[in-house]
């Protein structure tokens, strides 16, 4: 075998243990493990803690903000601005959650 040879030969075997068993191989009494099933993040907690705390604080600051957009109009027409953003934020969030749910119910299993 030629110097090249062997490099190449090393370059090959790079990584592999020589005493493990061949690809392909196993133990015939060994059962193989089951695999867990795929969890879908969304299905597995469709209103969770964390879902509501960021949908509310989002909520409040789309309210606030508009609220202050609307506070040179006077106080009663800002203060519904501001109800009226806070409430369609957070049913565009719920509406939004509902409908990923529903598609990842539909979804086929991998």
């Amino acid at each position: 075998m030629s110097r090249e040879e062997r490099r190449q030969y090393q370059r090959m075997m790079k990584g592999q243990d020589p005493y493990s068993a061949p690809r392909g191989t196993r133990d015939p009494r060994r059962k193989p493990t089951p695999r867990p099933k795929p969890t879908n993040a969304v299905a597995a907690a469709p209103s969770g803690r964390r879902f509501w705390t960021r949908t509310a604080g989002a909520a409040v600051v789309m309210g606030v903000v508009a609220f202050s957009m609307q506070w040179h109009a006077g106080m009663p027409w800002a203060l519904y601005v501001g109800v009226g953003a806070f409430g369609f934020v957070l049913l565009a969030a719920v509406a939004g959650r509902a409908l990923w749910q529903r598609a990842a119910d539909r979804r086929p299993p991998p």
